[in-house]
C-alpha cells in the first residue's frame, strides 16, 4: 500500500544532481527525437484541423506551439504540442509515449515561468519514470480493458513533471496524482473503426495532467490512494494489482533506461519487420509487381486483430496494421516518414499486397528482450524465395540511438519542413540543454519565425 505517496515522495525529493549522467544524455536524445516528431506532425492535415480549434479557443499568449506563429495559455499549448508530437506514429515510446504527454506540459510551464534547462530535464526524467512504471505494472489495460496506454498513464506523468517544476511537496504531489487519476481515459476503438481520436490522446493527457498539478498547487485535494485504492487506478484500469513491480528499485533502477525510440512512422510492434525489409531492399532492388507471396511469422502480440486490418480507411489505420505497413514498406522507402500518406493508403498495389500477406503466429516465439518481437518474413518474388530475419531495430532498448544517429534522423525527418540552419540551431540547443538559462530560448526556435 501507499504506492501513490511513495511515487510522490520520489518526485519531490529527486534533484537534477541525483540523475545519472547517462540518463540526462538519454533524456536530451529523447527530447530531440520528440521535437522531430512534432515538426512532422505539424504538416499533417488532421493535426492542423485540431489546432485550428485550439487556436480559436484563445488563451493568454504564454507558451509556444511547435512550427506555429501563435501562442496560447499553458494548458492549450500542452494540448496542441501533444497532438503534434503524437500525430504521425513517430514519437519516442520512452515512458509509455511520455514524450507526447509529459514533455508538452513541462515545456509550456518552463516557457511561461522562464525555468532553465536543468529544471526541464529533471521534470522530464521524473514524469517519464512515473509514466513508465505505471505502464510496466498495469496488466491487460489495452488488451482486456480497451484503454489506450499513453492516454491512461499520461496524466500522472504530466502532473508529476509540472508539480516538480512548481516545487510541490510530497503531500501536494500526491494530490496532483490523485486529481490526474480522474483524467485517465482514451479508448482503443479507433483501432477498429478509424478516426482521429488517437491523435488527440497524448495532447489531452498532457493538458489534463498539467491542470491537475495547477489545481493541487492551489490547494485542491485529490485522493492519496488513487493508484492502489479499491476504486483506484489499478482496480479500474488493470486486471491485476500493481504488485512489487511499480516501486521496485525506485530511484536506483530507472524504468526509462535505455530510451526507446522508433526508426519508422508506424506502430512499435512493426518496427523490426520494416527494418528487415528496408535492409533487404538496399541489397536487392525490388519490383513490387514481382511479389507473389509474403508470409510473416512472429509472436501473436504483433498480429493481434487490432493490428491486422487489410482495408484501412486512413493513414492511422495503415500505420496501426502490420500487413498494411508491410505492404507500404515493400513499395516505398520508409526512411522518409512522409511517404506514409493518403496516396500510399489508396495505392491499389499496396492494398492488393496487404490483402495477400499471410500472418502466421508462433505461440512459442520468445521475447528475447523487452519490446522486441522476433519475426521471420518469407518473401517470394521474381521466382525466388528470400527469408528475412528481424533484429533489434535501431531505437529499441537493445539497439539504442547514439547522439550522432539522433541528429541524422532529426535532419532527415525535418528536411522538407525546416531550413537547415534552423534544424542545426535546434540540435545545438538540445545538446546543451543543461546549460540553458531559460527554456524560452529553446521554444523560440521551435515556433515559426
Amino acid at each position: 500500500m501507499n504506492e501513490t505517496r511513495a511515487l510522490a515522495r520520489f518526485v519531490a525529493d529527486t534533484r537534477f544532481a541525483d540523475l545519472p549522467r547517462g540518463l540526462v544524455e538519454n533524456c536530451k536524445l529523447t527530447v530531440l527525437d520528440t521535437f522531430g516528431a512534432g515538426f512532422v506532425g505539424a504538416v499533417q492535415p488532421w493535426a492542423q484541423r485540431i489546432l485550428k480549434v485550439v487556436q480559436a479557443l484563445g488563451g493568454a499568449p504564454e507558451a509556444s506551439v511547435i512550427h506555429h506563429g501563435w501562442r496560447t495559455d499553458t494548458s492549450r499549448a500542452a494540448l496542441a504540442n501533444g497532438v503534434l508530437i503524437g500525430a504521425f506514429e513517430c514519437e519516442p515510446l520512452t515512458g509509455s509515449h511520455a514524450s507526447g504527454t509529459v514533455l508538452p506540459a513541462a515545456l509550456a510551464v518552463c516557457e511561461r515561468e522562464r525555468l532553465d534547462g536543468a529544471a526541464f530535464l529533471t521534470a522530464l526524467a521524473l514524469g517519464f519514470e512515473v509514466s513508465a512504471r505505471l505502464a510496466r505494472a498495469a496488466v491487460g489495460l489495452e488488451t482486456a480493458r480497451g484503454f489506450h496506454n499513453p492516454s491512461a498513464h499520461g496524466p500522472f506523468g504530466a502532473a508529476a513533471a509540472v508539480g516538480k517544476l512548481y516545487g510541490l511537496n510530497a503531500e501536494r504531489l500526491a494530490s496532483a496524482l490523485g486529481i490526474a487519476g480522474s483524467s485517465s481515459a482514451g479508448l482503443l476503438e479507433f483501432a477498429w473503426s478509424g478516426g482521429d481520436t488517437k491523435r488527440l490522446h497524448l495532447g489531452r493527457a498532457s493538458q489534463l495532467g498539467l491542470e491537475a498539478a495547477l489545481l493541487a498547487r492551489e490547494g485542491v485535494n485529490g485522493p492519496a490512494t488513487v493508484l492502489e485504492g479499491r476504486s483506484g487506478y489499478f482496480h479500474a484500469f488493470s486486471t491485476a494489482p500493481p504488485g512489487e513491480t511499480l516501486l521496485r528499485g525506485l530511484g536506483t533502477e530507472w524504468a526509462i533506461e535505455p530510451p526507446w525510440l522508433k526508426s519508422y512512422a508506424t506502430h512499435v510492434t512493426h518496427q523490426a519487420v520494416v527494418a528487415a525489409i528496408q535492409a533487404f531492399k538496399r541489397e536487392h532492388p525490388l519490383d513490387p509487381a514481382t511479389i507473389t507471396r509474403v508470409v510473416i511469422r512472429s509472436a501473436p502480440r504483433i498480429m493481434e486483430e487490432r493490428h491486422a486490418a487489410r482495408e484501412p480507411l486512413d493513414v492511422l489505420g495503415g500505420q496501426y496494421s502490420l500487413p498494411f505497413t508491410t505492404a507500404v514498406a515493400l513499395t516505398r522507402d520508409m526512411a522518409n516518414p512522409l511517404v506514409y500518406d493518403d496516396e500510399a493508403v489508396r495505392d491499389p498495389v499496396v492494398r492488393d499486397l496487404a490483402r495477400r500477406i499471410e500472418l502466421s503466429p508462433l505461440e512459442a516465439a520468445p521475447h528475447e528482450t523487452p519490446g522486441v518481437w522476433p519475426a521471420e518474413v518469407l518473401l517470394d518474388c521474381a521466382g525466388q524465395r528470400h527469408t528475412l530475419h528481424t533484429r533489434p531495430y535501431k531505437g529499441s532498448p537493445a539497439n539504442p540511438f547514439r547522439w550522432d544517429e539522433a541528429r541524422e534522423k532529426f535532419r532527415r525527418y525535418t528536411a522538407s519542413i525546416l531550413p537547415a540552419p534552423r534544424a542545426a540551431a535546434i540540435i545545438d540547443a538540445v545538446g546543451g540543454l543543461e546549460q540553458s538559462r531559460s527554456m524560452a530560448d529553446v521554444t523560440r526556435l521551435l515556433a515559426s519565425t
